[in-house]
């Protein structure tokens, strides 16, 4: 598994055509410790994910960090990214041992 950030692309292809990738502004990384919501709303998936807050200003809470709204088409292709990391793990952790 490469622990190393990867650089986006800079173009991404779908069907027939080219997508520049751009990021004007700058969307900064969250870290997400659980699944707050998963369900389906005619045909677009809704998943949204916290992050837990332990500052000692008041109780631990699980803060929303982010909420996402994908097409199954696109969650069927996050799958397939996720399955391939998950793969890639575990042959590194079978090399580790």
């Amino acid at each position: 598994m490469n622990d190393k950030p990867s650089v986006p692309p800079k173009h991404i292809n779908v069907g027939q055509s080219s997508f520049e990738v751009t990021d004007p502004h700058f969307v900064q990384p969250v870290s997400a410790d659980l699944i707050t919501e998963v369900r389906l709303v005619g045909g677009v998936a809704a998943i949204s994910f916290a992050s837990f807050i332990f500052d000692g200003s008041g109780p631990p809470e699980a803060r929303v960090c982010a909420r996402l709204r994908v097409s199954l088409e696109t969650l069927s292709d996050v799958q397939h990214a996720i399955e391939g990391m998950l793969n890639d793990a575990a042959k590194a952790r079978q090399v580790a041992n």
